[in-house]
Parts: structure tokens; C-alpha cells; sequence
């Protein structure tokens, strides 16, 4: 391999991350109208205003949602909250 060869090579990495949001209403996770409520949590600040529109949580591929209560216990601090949203 010539060292313009490495130079050039470029590694990609799959990156998650949690986010623990709570909801005023119990939704079943998979469902797409309960998904896109969920996901549009995590696209508002912790002040409950919309984050910016290059914002990666605005930008997702693919995700996944449980319930935190099954998966991590109750003891973890929620990010956000259906009553924080600003309209």
C-alpha cells in the first residue's frame, strides 16, 4: 500500500445514543404514529423550543425506541417531556 493509498483511506463508525424522553399518554413502541411522537421529542431542546434544522437529531437514519423502564431502571434523567414543548 503506497502512502497516498493511506492517506486516502477513510473509516466510518455507527454511532447511538440514549435519549430518555416521558410522554403525558402510554404509547406502544413500533407503531409509526407513537414513533414519529417520540422522535419529535428528541427534536426540541431541553427548553422545549425546536433545535436548528442541521441538528443531527433531525438527520436520523434509523433508531430504535423501548421502554427505559424495562431496559435501564427508573433511575435515569428524562431529556425531555411532552409538557416541555413549546409551540
Amino acid at each position: 500500500m503506497t502512502k497516498k493509498d493511506k492517506e486516502s483511506k477513510k473509516y466510518k463508525y455507527l454511532i447511538t445514543m440514549r435519549w430518555y424522553v416521558e410522554t403525558d399518554e402510554q404509547l406502544v413502541a413500533g407503531a409509526s404514529e407513537t414513533d414519529k411522537k417520540l422522535l419529535d421529542l428528541v427534536q426540541h431542546r431541553t427548553d422545549g423550543k425546536p433545535v436548528c434544522k442541521s441538528c443531527p437529531t433531525r438527520h436520523y437514519e434509523g433508531y430504535g425506541i423501548l421502554d427505559y423502564h424495562h431496559f435501564m431502571g427508573d433511575n435515569k434523567e428524562v431529556y425531555m417531556s411532552s409538557d416541555k414543548i413549546v409551540e
